[in-house]
């Protein structure tokens, strides 16, 4: 009876601490972001974060091209993409967006940021996710060496390709 009553003291208070995180009290602002969390993210870097706090954090803060919500995909900093007829080219189109320090986000951002995930040097703990894109696994195994041999490419500012 006392483990029952112990358990259901810490949901209420683990909802409690989600509900003060999403009340009407935080400061309205667009420049920031209120959380109740009970550990500081140990890594805010998104290629090497793998605990829940950096990815829960993480996910609130970085825009991947898409968003994936309740089995859709739905335009992130995408706002188009085309897929190829054989399914193995998708051409993601940016939308307009910039970094806190008012640079453009362009296609060149995207494209450093797949191969540093799947550079072998950088070890990170979910570079498996990018091996659906050509070379990706050979290259985070050191199969081939030339990060240029990966299926990822910045066609100009506004547009990056990715090969399957």
């Amino acid at each position: 009876m006392l483990k029952k009553l112990i358990a259901l003291l810490l949901s209420m208070l683990i909802v409690a601490g989600i509900l003060t995180g999403c009340s009407d009290t935080a400061t309205k602002s667009s420049n920031e972001l209120v959380f109740s969390i009970t550990s500081e993210p140990p890594n805010m870097d998104p290629q090497l974060a793998t605990d829940q706090y950096s990815i829960i954090v993480g996910n609130a803060v970085f825009e991947g091209l898409v968003r994936y919500y309740d089995g859709k995909i739905y335009p992130g900093m995408a706002e188009k993409w085309e897929v190829s007829e054989d399914k193995r080219v998708y051409t993601f189109y940016l939308r307009d967006a910039k970094w806190s320090d008012g640079s453009k986000v362009t296609a060149y951002d995207f494209e450093y940021s797949i191969k540093r995930l799947l550079d072998p040097k950088l070890a990170s703990g979910y570079a498996y996710q990018a091996y659906y894109i050509l070379n990706g696994e050979e290259y985070n195994t050191g199969k081939i060496k030339d990060p240029n041999q990966v299926g990822v490419k910045a066609l100009d500012e506004k547009n990056t390709s990715n090969h399957t």
